[in-house]
């Protein structure tokens, strides 16, 4: 059996509806998106974020004010 016989019998064998594969294609692509989504942000986040927050969002008092630098 050579790959085209292969290829051909199972098109011909394919019983799914155009309509039924876009279908749970868009199923798919719905779930993904809400699983993967909030995983890719956080990572976006930890990646671009500063690796230290800046002094005035320390200390929001005024009697211990820590020095810049």
């Amino acid at each position: 059996m050579t790959f085209q016989t292969f290829a051909f019998a199972r098109v011909r064998s394919r019983g799914a509806s155009p309509s039924r594969d876009n279908s749970v294609a868009l199923i798919l692509l719905v779930m993904m998106t809400l699983v993967f989504a909030p995983v890719i942000g956080m990572h976006l986040v930890a990646a671009f974020s500063p690796s230290s927050l800046p002094t005035n969002l320390l200390s929001r008092s005024t009697d211990a004010a820590i020095p810049p630098g």
